[in-house]
């Protein structure tokens, strides 16, 4: 059985504009109303059985793709939120996640108006294009004009 991709979560200062920037930037919806659980209201809640018991409110969003991968928004309220340092692409970990959208400049150009910033410079693979953007909090995301897999069978 191969096992697909089901979601990916960030974590991020606040919820609301990632939410919004998200929908403005790669047109993400949200799927079901977004969240704030607390220790005191709910103490078996799952997410204080997963972070253990530091952990006392976090509010979280959650949007869909459109192809049936999931987009979960964290803000962590106490403890706080913690901006990651400065991105390093060296360091061991996941470092970004990758969309396809038709246009990657365009939609650079939009994520740019929107606070984020591009890194790198676009790349070009034979007919396809790629790019690396910068969320306002920190994550990165890569832009690919194809799927992986034409990606992959078509790239020398």
């Amino acid at each position: 059985h191969n096992h697909v991709f089901n979601h990916v979560a960030i974590s991020v200062a606040n919820c609301d504009e990632a939410v919004e920037w998200y929908s403005k930037v790669f047109g993400f919806r949200r799927i079901r109303n977004d969240r704030t659980t607390t220790r005191t209201e709910t103490p078996s809640g799952p997410i204080f059985k997963i972070y253990g018991g530091s952990l006392h409110a976090v509010k979280t969003a959650w949007l869909g793709t459109g192809n049936s991968v999931g987009f979960e928004v964290f803000e962590f309220i106490d403890p706080p939120h913690e901006p990651a340092p400065h991105f390093q692409y060296n360091r061991a970990g996941f470092f970004h996640i990758a969309v396809t959208a038709p246009d990657p400049d365009e939609t650079c150009a939009r994520a740019v108006r929107e606070g984020g910033k591009q890194v790198g410079e676009t790349i070009k693979m034979g007919a396809e294009k790629a790019l690396y953007l910068g969320d306002p909090w920190g994550n990165v995301v890569e832009v690919l004009s194809c799927s992986f897999e034409h990606l992959m069978a078509n790239v020398g």
